[in-house]
């Protein structure tokens, strides 16, 4: 685990080093590194979740705006780099932890109060470190089975696997395995007691690859549904700087008439609210199955409006 964030860290001090000199293509970045480029690709996402302001001037290229520097700013590269990772970790834990953050960003970066940069940090559930959290990760760590007690479910008393703690849409998660193998979203404000049980399981290996693939908590392991979608021109390029679905593939770039995307999920409560939320810039061409859920929220909304 240490080894993995001082390996983040110094690839978030070399990215930001590099654009300090100029544009730089991501497939250098990767190769430089000696990793892939979506690696390269999560890192710069977490240089503009902290206030960086990363400009794409053409595909794979990418730089900081014109004019910005961090020698304007007087960060070296490691500053910033430490900087942007506390963003991504304070983000997510909330509370104390995100207001601490907050401050400490305005003191350095906003000491001058013509700063042009803003940072707008997610709100959500603050993270406990309580006794169950504790639990949860000694569980995880030595793949222990817990005996679990949670609120108004059926689920209580029964063992279940626990796998990774997750936050998502700012609530905080624990993915665990059922009986059926099946991954449980359990809130962990909703778990009323865990017990150890001693009886150690198997970690499957593809948790790592579901969640990087995941667009929010409705994922599934199994992504046998293929979704193809249409994206209305005016909207394109947003589709193509960012993977807005799981999977996410352009199949066309159709010019004036937009583009055309695929999608793989296990469940369509995955895409459908970011389906909704891009409507009318978004449709669905297949499958019929999810055209008609659409059509369905849709008519429900106005219904409730009359």
């Amino acid at each position: 685990m240490l080894g993995d964030t001082l390996n983040k860290i110094s690839r978030l001090m070399y990215i930001l080093g590099e654009f300090d000199k100029g544009e730089v293509y991501l497939s250098d970045i990767a190769e430089e590194l000696m990793v892939n480029v979506r690696t390269i690709q999560r890192d710069i996402k977490i240089l503009e979740s902290a206030g960086f302001p990363i400009a794409n001037p053409s595909k794979g290229e990418y730089c900081f705006v014109e004019g910005y520097s961090l020698q304007k700013l007087q960060l070296s590269a490691k500053e910033a780099a430490m900087l942007a990772l506390l963003s991504s970790i304070a983000g997510s834990l909330g509370g104390s932890f995100q207001e601490t953050y907050i401050s400490l960003r305005n003191r350095i970066l906003e000491n001058d109060k013509a700063n042009p940069f803003y940072i707008k940090l997610p709100k959500g559930q603050a993270f406990l470190d309580d006794n169950h959290s504790k639990l949860i990760e000694k569980a995880i760590k030595k793949q222990e089975k817990l005996t679990i007690e949670y609120d108004k479910s059926k689920l209580s008393g029964k063992d279940i696997s626990p796998l990774k703690i997750a936050w998502f849409d700012g609530f905080w998660y624990l993915l665990a395995l059922g009986k059926d193998e099946k991954i449980l979203k359990l809130r962990l404000d909703k778990i009323k007691n865990l017990t150890p049980t001693g009886v150690i399981f198997k970690r499957p290996k593809s948790v790592e690859k579901i969640l990087e693939e995941s667009a929010s908590v409705w994922f599934e392991g199994n992504r046998d549904k293929r979704v193809e979608l249409a994206v209305a021109p005016e909207v394109a390029p947003y589709f193509e700087t960012k993977e807005y679905f799981p999977k996410q593939k352009v199949l066309k770039k159709a010019g004036k008439d937009g583009l055309v995307l695929e999608s793989f999920t296990g469940k369509y409560e995955e895409i459908l609210p970011t389906i909704l939320a891009w409507i009318p810039h978004i449709t669905v061409q297949d499958p019929k199955e999810l055209k008609d859920l659409v059509a369905e929220k849709i008519a429900t909304y106005n219904g409730k409006i009359k």
